[in-house]
């Protein structure tokens, strides 16, 4: 074989190598272009109009695979993904835009609105959930006409000077007599700086919380002593007392009235014995009159009605002298 047919032999050989590379590297891309083709696809379900629809698509924005299945969005229709990305078996729903009644302070509109709730109407609407509250709910499903309200929440800081109370003090005081009160010291109010955090809806306050205070003038106190001491000093000693009244008096002698000298009680009248209101005074209570002494309850009177009592004297010129005045009436304990 001469040189000549050796060399073409070996071009022809070199070329059917190249050949066959190229052959193999056609058949890799086709393989993967057909692979990818297949990858491509993906099932979506599709919620419209009352319909379910399932379809296989290579699209990968909603409104193509909307279109492919002869679904169209309107201005105001919308439409929502069950995953962050169109994925295999994604479900895309629709919402048609419906007429919603909106009321916001006070003034109520009805908009068209393809949002599926009441929160996501609200936010379309440049309201948060930091400003505002909505009624229904937020997750409520908006439906036709369905009202809806907007309600603006703000909060504003507030500082105030309001007067800081007096607190009233009472001091037993076994230096007076039961029932006895007397102010030792009277209260004056003083006066604190409160700052509050105070909440409006629709421009009405609805609520405030303090969030600091702090006293500019402090409060003085209003002290009142009270008596504890509960016996009396008499010609026969100290003697307990359970209550003590002032009343008006007035005296009388043993003849007046009937002229018989017996008491309501039944026994005779004399110095010692008085007439009360049993309703005040209980009959046979003993009693004990600074400026008369130890008495007994004993006797009634048509003119003796509430706090009034008569004091019964020897003679007339006694009663007469006595006339009419106010006493303190200490009604002696058992």
């Amino acid at each position: 074989m001469s040189g000549t047919q050796l060399s073409n032999l070996r071009k022809l050989g070199g070329l059917a190598s190249r050949n066959k590379v190229v052959l193999i590297m056609v058949l890799v891309i086709t393989s993967l272009v057909v692979t990818g083709f297949v990858w491509a696809h993906k099932r979506v379900n599709i919620i419209a109009d009352g319909k379910n629809i399932s379809i296989k698509t290579i699209y990968n924005k909603p409104e193509e695979i909307l279109a492919q299945a002869n679904i169209y969005l309107g201005p105001n229709d919308e439409c929502r993904l069950s995953t962050p990305t169109l994925v295999n078996n994604t479900t895309i729903e629709v919402y048609r835009s419906i007429p919603v009644a909106v009321t916001v302070n006070g003034k109520t509109e009805v908009i068209n609105t393809g949002k599926p709730t009441a929160g996501e109407l609200a936010a379309s609407l440049g309201f948060s959930k930091e400003n505002s509250r909505v009624i229904p709910s937020e997750d409520t499903r908006l439906t036709s006409m369905m009202d809806v309200k907007i309600v603006t929440v703000t909060e504003k800081l507030v500082t105030q000077k309001l007067p800081l109370e007096s607190q009233i003090i009472r001091q037993p005081d076994n230096s007076m007599e039961t029932g006895v009160e007397e102010t030792a010291q009277i209260g004056e109010a003083g006066q604190k700086e409160v700052h509050f955090k105070v909440s409006f809806e629709d421009g009405h306050e609805v609520s405030r919380e303090v969030i600091d205070e702090k006293v500019l003038t402090p409060a003085k106190p209003q002290i009142i002593r009270v008596g504890t001491r509960d016996t009396v000093e008499t010609s026969r000693g100290a003697m307990r007392f359970r209550q003590i009244y002032r009343m008006e008096a007035t005296a009388y002698n043993p003849t007046d009235g009937s002229g018989a000298g017996i008491t309501a009680s039944g026994i005779p009248a004399r110095h010692g014995i008085v007439a009360v209101d049993p309703a005040v005074i209980p009959l046979g209570s003993r009693v004990f009159i600074p400026g008369y002494g130890l008495a007994l309850a004993a006797d009634t009177g048509g003119a003796i009605r509430g706090h009034r009592i008569d004091l019964c004297m020897e003679s007339y010129g006694e009663a007469s002298s006595f006339g009419r005045r106010m006493v303190k009436v200490y009604v002696i304990a058992d």
